[in-house]
């Protein structure tokens, strides 16, 4: 069975946005809100926190490309956002790409076409997300392993140990006070420099 959605509508010609809900609808799933300019939908997005966007590209106020560019500049993870658009030159396709777009539907949007776009839109995000989580825990393990080493270095030059002596005395700490590692690191390199 087929997740459903709270989708955020943004589309300024009135019968296209009917046609558009309906088919959502049709899908089952959820039109948490509806905005006719790019100004809109920025700030129904910020409010609502839908778990998708769907865009007209040609909005009054703002594009939709700026409007995206606009939410994505707020956020840890980027909307996960399918534009729709009478238009698909190739200058539209770059900009829309570079704002981060995940799909691009050419209108009339068919329900067939939707609803594979949604799928795959979906699918994309997720793994997006699983690729940002395990690339900021690489940069957090990395800045971690840096405060270990720099605080094994402090011990070793003022307490004459060897390296092996000032990992034990630090994980032993870390184990006494049951405080993670990287902090008994940060503890010994904040005291270092009180000292200096």
């Amino acid at each position: 069975m087929e997740q459903k959605y709270s989708i955020l509508l943004a589309e300024d010609e009135s019968l296209v946005l009917l046609g558009i809900k309906a088919l959502l609808t049709q899908l089952g799933h959820l039109v948490a809100g509806e905005a006719c300019t790019g100004k809109d939908a920025v700030s129904l997005c910020n409010s609502l926190n839908p778990d998708l966007l769907i865009m007209d590209i040609k909005m009054p106020v703002l594009d939709g490309i700026q409007a995206l560019e606009q939410i994505n500049s707020t956020r840890k993870f980027k909307m996960p956002c399918i534009f729709i658009s009478a238009y698909s030159d190739d200058h539209l396709i770059e900009r829309a790409k570079s704002a981060g777009v995940f799909n691009y539907l050419v209108k009339p949007v068919r329900l067939e076409d939707l609803r594979v776009a949604l799928n795959i839109t979906m699918q994309q995000y997720r793994e997006y997300m699983q690729v940002v989580q395990e690339r900021d825990q690489a940069k957090a393990d990395l800045k971690n392993r840096k405060l270990i080493e720099r605080a094994k270095g402090i011990l070793m030059d003022n307490f004459d140990m060897k390296e092996k002596q000032a990992m034990e005395f630090m994980q032993k700490k870390a184990r006494d006070s049951h405080k993670k590692l990287n902090v008994i690191a940060q503890g010994i390199i904040q005291m270092d420099e009180a000292i200096k």
